[in-house]
């Protein structure tokens, strides 16, 4: 029973860090812009945050991934920081945002709300650029499958980091031998029976540096805060929501659209792999693979992230100047 129990901890790796009090890194989580709140169709208030310049050619939306929330895109608001407006928001049931019932803890109904947010947030006729990691960027997917008109004509790019279109219930997350190929089947049974009295904070950080990290972890206590304010029951809902979720058809939607695929080498998560049958689906995409770096490729190589989203809005904007060159 020991050793099942060294497994089970093992195999819920950034879950178990959701009961870690770490103090928050000072210069991180502190811009703020215009707050606001979204509320969806169900009911959920999401909580928004955006930085608007005078003028903007278009707008970016970002979409964070599974138990962080709106800060962990810190490094990257300040990277593009004048360049468009940006918008930030909590995705439900994480940072700021209301949960809402158990059963919508899918990729599908978060799809829906990024769409309510670009309705609510971004003034009519603003081309949207949308940016999202992790379970963020199967919202983008998600987005797509629901409503596939708005790439190439609201929509005009997308950023997919750190993602993936579906199949993560094969995944070993990274674990050698035996637990690796024990993680499919067992991982799902563990988030059943996730409950915060029962994770055990002593073995967090290093089970979250496994999961999320990759040689770099100067930001391990600021993720590990993000993740601590996830309740366990939105914690295992999304990840059961990630498991089922499969968009690879989606991603045609995309191919009217400039769009950026970029991972980590070292991505425990979702591996480069992953990427690889996303970039395989869209021919036409920038598909990059930071070095060195690993799930939280944003933290641990912001200037390299930072490089490619500016390239990404440039490759927008000459796409949006196209039509009136030709005229």
């Amino acid at each position: 029973m020991r050793a099942w129990a060294a497994a089970a901890g093992v195999l819920t790796g950034v879950a178990i860090g959701a009961v870690v009090r770490a103090r928050r890194a000072p210069h991180l989580a502190t811009a703020r812009g215009r707050v606001l709140a979204v509320t969806t169709s169900d009911g959920v208030r999401l909580a928004v945050d955006v930085d608007e310049p005078a003028a903007p050619s278009y707008a970016v939306v970002f979409a964070h991934g599974w138990v962080l929330n709106r800060h962990s895109w810190h490094f990257q608001r300040e990277a593009l920081a004048g360049r468009a407006m940006l918008v930030f928001y909590d995705q439900r049931g994480h940072g700021d945002s209301s949960a809402g019932a158990a059963d919508r803890c899918t990729i599908e109904q978060l799809g829906e709300d990024l769409h309510a947010v670009i309705k609510a947030v971004v003034p009519a006729g603003l081309p949207v650029v949308v940016v999202g990691h992790s379970m963020g960027g199967m919202t983008v997917m998600g987005l797509a499958a629901a409503r596939p008109s708005l790439f190439g004509s609201r929509i005009v790019g997308a950023a997919l980091v750190s993602t993936s279109p579906g199949r993560l219930g094969e995944s070993t997350f990274g674990l050698p031998g035996p637990i690796g190929r024990l993680a499919p089947r067992v991982t799902p049974l563990l988030m059943k029976r996730l409950r915060d009295p029962l994770i055990n904070p002593v073995t967090t950080l290093p089970l979250t540096r496994h999961m999320a990290f990759g040689p770099r972890r100067e930001h391990l206590r600021f993720v590990n805060r993000m993740i601590a304010a996830t309740p366990a029951t939105v914690m295992a809902g999304f990840f059961h929501g990630m498991v089922a979720h499969d968009k690879l058809a989606a991603l045609q939607a995309l191919a009217s659209v400039e769009t950026l695929v970029l991972v980590g080498a070292l991505d425990r998560l979702t591996p480069p792999v992953h990427s690889r049958r996303i970039a395989g689906a869209l021919p036409s995409a920038r598909l990059v693979v930071v070095p060195g770096a690993g799930h939280m490729v944003g933290l641990e190589n912001p200037t390299a992230v930072g490089v490619e989203l500016a390239a990404l809005l440039e490759r927008c904007s000459l796409r949006l100047e196209k039509p009136a060159s030709l005229g």
